[in-house]
């Protein structure tokens, strides 16, 4: 049944006192980077978690790897994603490295040896060619790239799931913004995160590092027109939140977020363009206390999935991890 025909979900429609009379999308500042080049090369994504729908097909890959990088990516990979690290590059090991860090070391390589996976000890220049950055902390690991999530098979999870949770981002540039919101987004159970390919930062071993890995995890769809897309899916019975500071906007710690969602996010300067602006449901803010006047567009989007993700453990008996 078209969603049109559907009566819209309750929500307190508060506004704050001050919200200016214009709409003014929330304006978010970009993280600052770590050292290194800019990256190269991009991951292809989907996943199949417990208790959620993966979809059947996939798009071609672009090419049969990739890198990964960061100790923490690379655990993480080993975790969930064994089968997928193909060969793993480490650094010579350093005089004076502090204890903790051998001890870590030798967990890896005892992991990396049971799971029969192949290592090689290389300088640590090589590992920041290979990567395009000197942020790996001496871990570089290369891996089956994997493949992005199907804009059919997402509206087709949509159409047959009684609730789903979509990630929407409109023009974040910063790849370390991207790998920050993607952990976020894998932490409070995301169902795919959707994004226009043109308007976009690189996927690459950058992200994967700041996201720990949950780049790897989290359901990716790339998509030709994202106000196409989010049209579609609202045809299918999804209502579009956007994260906006307007006359019309509701305080987030009073609305109440549909069973079938999409949160859109906006650029980190620029926030949500006025054509995918015209699309949403309902308009959204996240009250400021302090002095400072704006959280950047990960930190925004993490309030965000969180007051999400709590919602909807509290209609579904408290199905949630503890950190």
């Amino acid at each position: 049944m078209s969603r049109r025909n559907q009566t819209p979900p309750r929500h307190n429609p508060t506004r704050r006192q001050s919200a200016p009379a214009r709409h003014e999308s929330i304006r978010h500042e970009p993280v600052r980077r770590e050292s290194g080049r800019r990256e190269s090369g991009r991951h292809e994504s989907g996943r199949q978690e417990s208790g959620r729908q993966a979809p059947s097909r996939r798009e071609p890959t672009r090419s049969a790897h990739d890198y990964i990088m960061g100790r923490s990516c690379l655990e993480e990979m080993l975790r969930h994603r064994p089968d997928r690290v193909l060969h793993v590059f480490l650094s010579e090991a350093r005089e004076g490295a502090r204890p903790s860090d051998g001890s870590r070391r030798n967990s890896l390589r005892a992991e990396l040896n049971r799971l029969a996976i192949s290592v090689s000890e290389v300088e640590r220049r090589e590992l920041d060619l290979m990567v395009s950055s000197d942020s790996h902390q001496g871990v570089v690991a290369q891996v089956s790239q994997r493949e992005f999530l199907r804009f059919e098979d997402l509206l087709e999870m949509a159409r047959s799931m009684p609730f789903i949770r979509i990630l929407a981002l409109d023009g974040v540039l910063d790849p370390h913004n991207l790998g920050a919101i993607l952990r976020a987004a894998e932490c409070f159970g995301v169902d795919a995160v959707l994004w226009s390919k043109n308007r976009a930062a690189p996927l690459g071993p950058v992200v994967s590092k700041v996201s720990v890995g949950a780049s790897e995890l989290v359901p990716l769809c790339p998509v030709s027109n994202l106000h196409r897309a989010l049209e579609s899916l609202k045809e299918v019975g999804v209502w579009i939140v956007g994260a906006l500071v307007s006359a019309d906007a509701t305080p987030l710690d009073t609305f109440e977020f549909p069973e079938r969602c999409a949160v859109v996010m906006g650029a980190e300067r620029d926030g949500i363009q006025h054509l995918i602006g015209k699309s949403l449901d309902f308009q959204v803010y996240i009250a400021m206390m302090g002095e400072v006047s704006s959280l950047n567009v990960s930190q925004a989007s993490a309030v965000m999935l969180h007051a999400m993700a709590k919602q909807h453990s509290k209609r579904n008996n408290g199905d949630v991890k503890v950190a």
